[in-house]
């Protein structure tokens, strides 16, 4: 006889009858358990994406390295890497269609975000930007530019919260720009590609991240930190050596010299966030602000302390400015290869009404070269002393 028949011929006490088929019908009517809803924030469908990640090898974290912004193609090895971050880039997938990310940081006691959250934000962009390498390396640029954009969605997600977390971003999203960069010049053929790659720049541009907010949390940040009772959440902040670095910043900061330092602090960030939110050329926004992230008296403990914490203000504007030049290059790129579908050939002068080179304000500078064409700046990097140019190279 088998269990289930053993089940239905078990003998019960008086009444037991009448029990069972009241706990049968009660079962039977009971409501079934709702199933949870997906998460409501990205951040949680991230996190399991980086916890998919936890047995990586670090070879295999260094190959994402140099093949994610195109130092070296995609091998064997790397391919089979990615294999294995399968379900992380599944995860990935998921939250990058949630608008909402918080991380879950407890502002003010965490001023920073933790440097593990940090690592695993990287590692995760050069996993998507290596999985886009790969898929341009096999022919589907379709495939390898959605990739792309995905990655884009993530740089917005790790947002401008604060401005670490706005570098991070900038960062993630050279990553998408430089491997776009290489993959239209190869797709240079394909006019109904570049143009729904327009299309769905358009979209994404109007939620770019920006330095002034980040510039915000961080004023409203560091007015709660900079007092007595947190002196010494703030001295772990500046602190770059140890427990004795943490020891001489307490020591320094008494009551009124931190009073004296939060106003002075309170005053360089408003003035640097007037000078962000103001339209002006970029070399004037950088000198202003370079003047505000230097001259502090390391004989005064109030502005010693202030040059501790202060950001290289400067530097916001360069990241700002680099990160809207290389976009503006995207896609004064795309206009290029689509005048070249459609007459054969690449135009002698940049056409115009085209987006400009935010260094200078002006036109890129173009050139055709052997292999494609060159879009230059006009004006340099001051915060890497560099003139940025963008090769796009087309297949003969």
């Amino acid at each position: 006889m088998t269990k289930r028949n053993r089940f239905h011929l078990i003998n019960l006490p008086c009444g037991g009858t009448i029990v069972t088929i009241t706990l049968l019908i009660l079962f039977i009517a009971s409501p079934v358990l709702a199933i949870p809803p997906d998460p409501d924030n990205a951040a949680l469908l991230y996190y399991q994406g980086f916890l998919e990640l936890a047995e990586l090898s670090e070879e295999a974290r260094t190959r994402f390295g140099y093949v994610g912004p195109g130092h070296r193609v995609p091998d064997d090895e790397v391919r089979e890497d990615i294999r294995k971050c399968t379900e992380a880039i599944e995860f990935a997938e998921a939250a990058v269609e949630i608008p909402t990310c918080h991380w879950g940081v407890r502002y003010p006691k965490e001023l920073e975000i933790s440097k593990p959250l940090l690592a695993q934000m990287r590692l995760m962009s050069y996993i998507l930007i290596t999985d886009a390498r790969i898929r341009a390396a096999d022919g589907d640029y379709r495939a390898a530019l959605e990739r792309c954009l995905m990655t884009g969605k993530f740089a917005r997600h790790v947002g401008d919260d604060t401005f670490t977390l706005y570098l991070v971003s900038t960062a993630v999203g050279e990553l998408e720009y430089r491997c776009m960069q290489d993959i239209i010049g190869k797709a240079s053929g394909d006019a109904e590609l570049l143009q729904w790659l327009k299309d769905k720049l358009a979209a994404s541009d109007a939620q770019a991240v920006s330095p002034v907010r980040a510039l915000k949390y961080d004023i409203e940040l560091m007015n709660d930190l900079i007092r007595i009772d947190n002196v010494k959440e703030f001295s772990r902040l500046l602190a770059d050596s140890g427990e004795k670095e943490i020891a001489r910043i307490v020591q320094a900061a008494d009551k009124a010299t931190l009073e004296r330092a939060r106003q002075t602090c309170m005053e360089r960030l408003s003035s640097a966030l007037t000078i962000l939110s103001t339209p002006m050329p970029y070399e004037q926004a950088f000198w202003q602000l370079k003047r505000l992230s230097d001259d502090f008296d390391i004989h005064n403990p109030a502005s010693w302390l202030d040059g501790k914490y202060m950001p290289a203000l400067h530097a916001m504007i360069s990241y700002k400015t680099r990160a809207e030049t290389h976009a503006n290059a995207i896609h004064a790129a795309i206009e290029i290869l689509l005048s070249r579908a459609r007459t054969g050939q690449l135009p002698d002068a940049l056409p115009s009404g085209l987006p400009k080179d935010a260094f200078s304000g002006q036109d890129f500078e173009y050139e055709k070269t052997e292999e494609g064409f060159v879009l230059r700046c006009r004006a340099k990097d001051l915060n890497k002393n560099t003139t940025n140019q963008y090769e796009f190279k087309i297949p003969k």
